[in-house]
């Protein structure tokens, strides 16, 4: 089992979204490519928050990822995200958008 919790906030109109996916209900495609770029992204790794702050009307996002055996959650920014996190922040945002 593999949920994930996503919330996106701030930006110029400080608009919130926000998921919640457990990627065994997922169809398996859309499941393999989260789990991929959780993988890639080295999630568990991430520090848990950047060392420097977020720019002024940028958006943050706080992503928890839960399996069996271990929980991490990260909090970051547009300007302060790793590059190798980009990929899930900007899946998990356009799934939160078409909810």
């Amino acid at each position: 089992m593999t949920r994930i919790e996503f919330e996106r906030s701030g930006g110029f109109m400080g608009r919130k979204v926000t998921l919640n996916l457990n990627l065994d209900e997922l169809p398996p495609d859309q499941a393999q490519t989260l789990s991929l770029l959780i993988d890639e992204s080295d999630f568990f790794n991430l520090p848990d928050s950047p060392a420097k702050p977020p720019v002024p009307d940028s958006f943050l996002y706080t992503i928890t990822v839960t399996t069996d055996t271990r929980q991490h959650t990260v909090h970051t920014s547009d300007t302060t995200a790793p590059e190798r996190l980009r990929p899930l922040l900007i899946d998990l945002s356009a799934r939160a958008r078409a909810r």
